[in-house]
């Protein structure tokens, strides 16, 4: 027996034109220029690491946080920049970093708002902070996405 659409029950009707519809749309522009960037379909792991930095700053997780950052790095300590060496010293001035206009930003940052350059990925309107994958090797194969800047919050 030959099936055609007029064979197959509505609800299978309904979900193979449903899936085509998800297939044919687009992925955002966000995803497009971070795997222009990056590296094809990397968005994916770039959206996840946003994700969990974005619950880990909203939760007050500074231990979470301080796994996530590439160092040395440098931060805005009470509006100067620091050289934060490591976690411990990261940890030490945390909420001199993390104030709370700055965990706002974060907070209401949404993923498809994101800025993206050859430097980098960009949380806040006026680049409060920085993430970018961090290479293993030589041809950058395997790679970490880390925050490699903290500027701070301006406003």
């Amino acid at each position: 027996m030959r099936m055609t659409l007029r064979s197959l029950p509505l609800v299978l009707i309904s979900t193979l034109l449903l899936t085509d519809i998800s297939y044919a749309t687009p992925p955002s522009s966000v995803d497009q220029r971070i795997d222009f960037l990056m590296g094809a379909n990397s968005h994916t792991r770039y959206h996840q690491f946003f994700d969990s930095f974005q619950r880990a700053v909203t939760n007050h997780d500074a231990r979470q946080v301080a796994t996530m950052l590439d160092y040395p790095l440098t931060a805005q300590v009470a509006g100067r920049d620091k050289i934060l060496l490591n976690s411990q010293q990261f940890l030490a001035v945390y909420d001199k970093i993390f104030t709370p206009s700055l965990r706002e930003v974060v907070r209401k940052q949404r993923y498809s708002d994101l800025f993206a350059n050859s430097d980098g990925v960009m949380i806040g309107e006026h680049g409060e902070i920085w993430f970018s994958g961090i290479c293993h090797q030589t041809s950058c194969t395997r790679y970490t996405i880390k925050i490699i800047r903290i500027n701070g919050n301006s406003r």
